[in-house]
């Protein structure tokens, strides 16, 4: 049976009918290797800036802790405060956040596509009305 992660992008074969195979992974998206370039400090020693170690692929993307730590990566993506899902469909199409400016400027909600980080210019909205009115607007939920 074959996945794919939300937030990674990459598919997971989980071996069917061999219990004790452990489960292959694909490289992470590119979205997802750019969002951690973007938040990987330019000098570490483990990932080289890249925020990516490829061997590790198979924890979280392969994510580099020492310069994303999960107290952080955690912060970044926020609390979870609603998903707009297609009426027809079913499917999952964005995620309402709820941020601190522990980690942002701004203390407020935001708007992303659903099972993917925020990029560096999504807009932080004051009130969750706010970030609904947006995700009715951009992913017609």
């Amino acid at each position: 049976m074959i996945e794919v992660d939300k937030v990674t992008g990459q598919k997971i074969n989980y071996k069917e009918g061999n219990d004790n195979a452990p489960p292959s992974y694909s490289s992470p998206s590119e979205l997802f290797k750019a969002t951690l370039r973007f938040y990987a400090h330019l000098n570490c020693s483990k990932c080289g800036g890249t925020g990516y170690i490829g061997s590790f692929k198979n924890v979280v993307g392969g994510r580099c802790f020492k310069c994303i730590p999960d107290v952080f990566w955690d912060g970044l993506l926020g609390e979870l405060i609603g998903i707009g899902t297609d009426d027809e469909t079913g499917k999952e199409l964005c995620e309402i956040r709820k941020i601190t400016s522990d980690f942002y400027t701004l203390s407020g909600y935001i708007v992303i596509r659903a099972g993917r980080p925020p990029i560096e210019s999504t807009p932080i909205f004051p009130t969750v009305e706010d970030a609904v009115d947006f995700a009715r607007e951009i992913y017609k939920i």
